[in-house]
């Protein structure tokens, strides 16, 4: 029988139904057994084994050597989100196979988990749960939104969300992005004077290249600045993170993404930090909504190129 092979780690838990079309398409599907992101030679021995027609992508690196050994029967590659840059899409047109994702689904379930972190980082709602779970009670004095400078890196769909959401809390919002919009409710800047004057700093740019390294966590202009990280693990240096935090710069943390998954690091250690386990896009309607969208473009594909 034909199969597909489901990287992502949780797909359809607890609603096999979203299976279902590609079940009636005639075809088997293997779910991931590791239960968490697949390292390379697990992605591999999987795909050797069943010789799957298309893969429901997590964020598994699917590199060259990856899609070269899968060569002779994947023919299409469905992400379960909206970024694809683990993708070699290169290799992937040279080999004749099909690449989708499911932008858009994501904005809101990020966004939202954006605006919780900084809300909880603000209260300092994590270390009072802490307290009284540890026989403390103890009242930790926190901030308001309101009136704070928040700063977006990166400005697409998600950091234009993050910015509506944060101003109806009365914050003002800069961003810096390589392509800067008119937008006359946010200003643009470069990025040094966004680390200089934000009270809260946003990552919701693309890519894995490094942003925020040493150096630029040491030029962070405010007292107690508020880092948010639900975009790439790749785009913070984890190490000078965790030292800065040592030392005040900056002053919070809050981390959804890392470039090791499952995380553990010196960052979990620190009181100063609020660590989630990549559920940017676990809210229940996002999910059923991505899923279903993945399922419907891995079949289009291969009706496409004739795998059906």
């Amino acid at each position: 029988m034909k199969t597909i092979l489901t990287t992502t780690s949780s797909f359809a838990k607890g609603a096999p139904a979203r299976l279902d079309p590609l079940k009636h398409a005639g075809l088997e599907v293997v779910p991931n057994p590791y239960g968490r992101k697949l390292a390379a030679d697990e992605l591999l021995d999987l795909l050797g084994k069943y010789q799957p027609l298309g893969l429901l992508a997590g964020t598994e690196a699917l590199t060259r050597q990856v899609l070269q050994a899968a060569k002779d029967y994947l023919r299409v590659i469905s992400r379960v989100g909206a970024g694809w840059d683990n993708v070699d899409h290169q290799a992937a047109a040279e080999l004749g196979m099909r690449v989708y994702r499911t932008p858009g689904v994501l904005t809101e379930a990020v966004a939202e988990l954006t605006l919780g972190l900084i809300l909880a980082a603000l209260r300092l709602i994590p270390q009072h749960d802490r307290q009284i779970r540890q026989g403390t009670w103890q009242k930790g004095m926190g901030s308001l939104l309101q009136g704070k400078v928040v700063g977006l890196i990166g400005y697409g769909a998600i950091g234009q969300r993050v910015a509506e959401l944060v101003r109806a809390f009365g914050a003002r919002v800069i961003y810096y992005d390589s392509q800067p919009l008119k937008d006359p409710n946010a200003q643009a800047v470069t990025l040094p004077t966004l680390l200089a004057q934000a009270d809260i700093i946003s990552l919701h740019a693309s890519g894995k290249e490094k942003i925020l390294g040493g150096a630029e966590l040491k030029s962070l202009g405010k007292p107690g600045v508020i880092l948010i990280n639900t975009a790439r693990g790749e785009l913070v240096d984890e190490e000078a993170l965790a030292a800065g935090l040592a030392e005040g710069r900056p002053g919070f943390a809050c981390l959804d993404v890392f470039v090791q998954e499952p995380y553990r690091g010196p960052l979990a250690a620190l009181e100063n930090v609020i660590l989630t386990s990549h559920v940017g896009s676990y809210a229940r309607e996002a999910r059923q909504q991505m899923e279903e969208e993945a399922v419907a473009n891995l079949l289009a594909g291969l009706r496409e190129v004739g795998a059906l």
